[in-house]
């Protein structure tokens, strides 16, 4: 019946009227609520029904082109964080992932195993959509939710571990990221923190000012992306180009590549503005039911990858991403929607954690892209089939296959979620976790990169 019911209305209008009821019951002004379901329609329907199809279309027959005549293997296509988003809300999970989402944030909140109060509703599809891929891959809603919830709880722990770090570093009192994308290098940064800092390469520092100045017109992830996809055209048509019908289709897809890059964020930030009356909303709940201590409110990584040094890290990492996606051994997926999002955010805790040392936040987000290019390539076949399965329109794109951008922490938990010893591994983990930290949270703190007093915010 659910099922039915998300192909008939489809996420970008059920999402809405879920959002409005809900906000409805919290008490929000009808009107209020009205205008924040209509722009959360607006973004979710720009982003899929607009702006996904249209791409997809464009790229779709290059890259169908490019593995049939170019010798080039990689049949999964990345089209960009808003179809994630949108299977993730389009599933049983997604359904119930908000209400579930703030209950447990609450009974953390008064329990005291998280001071973070997660005001980032819309990113639980971050969680919902992990737990939708484990409820595909096992075919058990059981371990599709444990899933989901296990996310989140290690999030708000991990959110809290490194708010020290993040708050001094960006200059953000007060607020902390339980952001599955942009804590998703976090892992990964603390052992190669350790090791750079054993070899001396942490003392070396390069400004962020100077390399950004220095790749110039590169410095736009517009142009990337026209150069990205010029670069497909030219392989997928190179035995084509004394045609002029070839190059106007190679400048189309590039143009069209950069025109797609470029709108993502406009739709993004609709749907952003039509959610801020119910985290407001949310609020104000939380604080008249008694939790008055000081609490750190988790917002979206967005608010970080403007930080010079996470440009130019995100930069490096991006350009470095495009020869890693057709040279790694073994690569099935092409990163090419998210290539001017993904290497940002990986690069946002990780630059903190690494006090901003260039050369240090570079390689660890190289490493995190890497790993994630394997889990995508893992996972994009499951993701393809539920995509088909849950019936999200896409145009006909021949051979090149909708792929999943799937980060670090995601595919870790998605390879977790899908047996009964893996949620147990990753529960113990979470309360083994939460239990060293609260015992010895300073030590935690310095592994993640505070430095305590010695600490000075980088603007």
């Amino acid at each position: 019946m659910f099922t039915m019911i998300v192909k008939t209305f489809g996420a970008a209008v059920l999402l809405p009227i879920v959002i409005l009821i809900f906000e409805l019951i919290l008490g929000v002004k009808f009107s209020k609520a009205l205008r924040s379901a209509l722009y959360i329609g607006v973004g979710l329907n720009g982003l899929v029904s607009v702006l996904n199809p249209y791409f997809m279309g464009l790229i779709g027959k290059a890259v169908s082109d490019m593995i049939t005549t170019g010798g080039v293997h990689l049949p999964y296509v990345d089209t960009g964080w808003a179809l994630l988003a949108a299977v993730g809300y389009s599933t049983q999970i997604g359904a119930l992932i908000i209400p579930i989402g703030i209950i447990v944030n609450i009974i953390m909140l008064l329990l005291h195993w998280t001071d973070t109060l997660d005001l980032d509703v819309w990113n639980f599809w971050h969680w919902a959509f992990i737990g939708s891929m484990v409820y595909y891959a096992t075919n058990n809603l059981v371990y599709g939710l444990l899933t989901a919830v296990a996310v989140e709880m290690f999030l708000l722990i991990l959110a809290d571990i490194t708010a020290p770090t993040m708050q001094t570093f960006f200059n953000l009192p007060g607020l902390a990221f339980p952001h599955a994308s942009g804590q998703g290098g976090a892992l990964i940064a603390v052992p190669l923190k350790w090791f750079f800092d054993k070899i001396g390469l942490t003392k070396i520092q390069i400004s962020s000012r100077t390399i950004r100045e220095k790749f110039g017109i590169l410095g736009d992830s517009v142009v990337v992306g026209f150069i990205i996809a010029t670069i497909i055209g030219f392989i997928a048509w190179r035995n084509k180009l004394g045609d002029m019908q070839t190059w106007s289709g190679i400048l189309a897809l590039g143009i069209g590549t950069g025109a797609f890059i470029y709108l993502y964020p406009k739709a993004t930030g609709a749907l952003l503005e039509g959610f801020v009356p119910l985290n407001e909303r949310v609020r104000e709940v939380l604080s008249k039911r008694g939790v008055n201590r000081k609490l750190n409110f988790g917002m979206d990584s967005a608010l970080t990858i403007g930080h010079p040094d996470v440009l130019t890290t995100g930069l490096l990492t991006m350009l470095t991403t495009v020869p890693l996606i057709f040279l790694l051994p073994g690569n099935k997926f092409i990163m090419l929607a998210d290539l001017g999002v993904t290497p940002f955010f990986l690069a946002s805790a990780v630059t903190a954690i690494m006090g901003g040392n260039i050369i240090a936040s570079y390689i660890t987000t190289v490493i995190a892209v890497i790993i994630t290019l394997y889990f995508a390539s893992a996972a994009s076949p499951l993701f393809a089939h539920i995509v088909t399965l849950i019936g999200t329109q896409l145009p006909d794109t021949g051979k090149a296959i909708v792929g999943a951008d799937m980060r670090p922490l995601h595919g870790l938990f998605w390879l977790l979620g899908q047996s009964p010893i893996g949620l147990v591994v990753a529960f113990i983990g979470i309360f083994a976790m939460l239990f060293f930290f609260k015992r010895s949270p300073e030590v935690w703190y310095k592994a993640f990169g505070y430095k305590g007093n010695e600490s000075k915010a980088k603007i």
